[in-house]
């Protein structure tokens, strides 16, 4: 067995989540102020996006689109296009989006809050 470590950096501030791809090509991680989706063969940032008020707390790929970036923030949901570089805003929960899972066997997303409640997406 073959032990690899990486260390990505770049961001202005803490990291309060990660995601894999479904292959495993591609690492995202989330802080307040931005995502950067890293790529594992080179081991450099690839896309960046900064937040324009939400403030990001999780993050996971969607599993039907493999270039969408779902993101939970303050009440809403950023679904990142990453081919386009463009996003749309959801409003998801009443308070702050803690935790995301992708299911790729029925191609949905739950969203876990601080609001008490868990929200299943399609």
């Amino acid at each position: 067995m073959r032990i690899i470590f990486f260390t990505f950096q770049g961001h202005s501030s803490e990291v309060h989540s990660v995601c894999w791809d479904t292959n495993g090509d591609y690492l995202a991680s989330v802080s307040r102020d931005s995502v950067r989706v890293w790529s594992i063969a080179s081991g450099e940032c690839i896309h960046e996006l900064s937040s324009s008020g939400n403030m990001f707390n999780s993050c996971v790929f969607h599993p039907s689109y493999s270039s969408l970036l779902v993101l939970g923030g303050y009440q809403s949901l950023e679904l990142w296009n990453m081919a386009e570089n463009k996003c749309m805003t959801m409003p998801a929960h009443e308070c702050v989006i803690s935790s995301l899972a992708q299911s790729p066997v029925t191609g949905m997303v739950a969203s876990a809050s601080h609001d008490k409640s868990v929200k299943i997406w399609k």
